[in-house]
């Protein structure tokens, strides 16, 4: 801080001079001065001051906040690195991986959280609900699509244990929001609340969620999805999805998304669509009304419909290279069940 107010004098005594120089002369050629002029510059480095200390935006003690922020992160960080270490060493410490995991996430590195809970998941022969959670939410804090495949059966099955567990109530209501499923995910979050003990700002989330969910009333609470999306009107599609023998999804990467979509046959934009994460294959979904891209149009409106299910490789909706998809072309009025077999892949 003394270095700056250092250098504002010299700036404040270096402007000084540049309006004293012409002043000086002009008192040479008129042999008097100007005592306007002479005020005016005097008052300038006051001026100046004064208004900087109004109007400025420099705050040193966030600066000194933010520099002490940045050097325990650097020490978080040497100590996790330090435990990652020892982990190497000692590969079958379970209680070790899982530290390692809950360490990882603490710091946003859910791609290795990840991997320290699958190794922890791999050394134990029954593993608990808080280490069937943990490793489910390292998988959706690395990639949201993961609710729809095993990372979220994983939470479906604490919950069934431990109605009240708060993470469990949680990741169950985003994963039944991802599914469609309404009513569950209304009472999940609901008894969330209930608990009276989330914290204010995940209680705004909660509520802003449950109010942007449709009534009770219309999204048919106790029963199945597949019943709720036949009550929404319009058709109601059951769509398997596999991959081709020689086809898998093991080197896709990390961002690869399935898409399921139907439209007109021949192209044009989607009737409805659904996203899911590629774990999900080989795996039964459904495609109704509910998931309509285009507001007033229903499935039913078309005597044909193209479906198309595609690995997005790059977890995109648009198509690109190197995509893995399969096609069937199905008849709303007369077909509710239909299989697609992805074994093509984009040119």
């Amino acid at each position: 801080m003394t270095a700056f107010w250092i250098g504002a004098g010299a700036l404040a005594a270096a402007a000084l001079a540049f309006l004293l120089v012409p002043l000086w002369r002009e008192r040479k050629a008129s042999g008097r001065w100007s005592l306007a002029a002479l005020v005016a510059a005097v008052a300038m480095v006051p001026l100046a001051f004064a208004l900087y200390a109004h109007v400025r935006t420099w705050q040193p003690e966030l600066v000194a906040q933010r520099a002490q922020e940045i050097e325990q992160r650097r020490r978080e960080l040497a100590l996790v690195e330090q435990l990652a270490k020892k982990m190497a060493e000692r590969p079958d410490d379970v209680q070790g991986w899982r530290l390692l995991g809950r360490s990882y996430v603490a710091l946003g590195e859910y791609t290795d959280a990840r991997r320290a809970f699958e190794e922890a998941w791999r050394r134990t022969p029954n593993p608990d609900n808080d280490l069937k959670l943990s490793l489910a939410e390292a998988y959706v804090l690395e990639d949201q699509s993961a609710l729809t495949g095993p990372a979220g059966r994983l939470i479906d099955e604490v919950l069934q244990e431990e109605p009240s567990n708060p993470k469990a109530l949680w990741y169950g209501g985003q994963r039944a929001v991802w599914l469609g499923d309404h009513a569950a995910a209304r009472d999940r979050l609901t008894r969330l609340l209930a608990l009276g003990n989330v914290p204010e700002p995940l209680a705004r989330v909660i509520e802003a969620q449950l109010a942007e969910l449709p009534p009770a009333s219309e999204a048919g609470a106790g029963e199945s999805g597949a019943e709720r999306a036949a009550t929404a009107g319009g058709p109601l599609i059951e769509v398997s999805v596999e991959l081709a023998e020689g086809l898998s999804t093991e080197r896709v990467g990390p961002n690869a998304t399935l898409f399921i979509f139907a439209r007109a046959p021949g192209g044009g934009p989607p009737l409805a669509a659904i996203r899911a994460s590629v774990e999900s294959i080989p795996g039964k979904f459904v495609l109704s009304d509910r998931a309509a891209m285009l507001p007033g149009r229903s499935l039913a409106d078309f005597p044909e419909i193209e479906l198309i299910a595609r690995v997005s490789l790059t977890g995109q909706a648009t198509e690109s290279a190197g995509d893995l998809f399969g096609v069937r072309v199905l008849r709303p009025g007369e077909e509710s069940q239909v299989d697609i077999v992805i074994d093509r892949v984009v040119e």
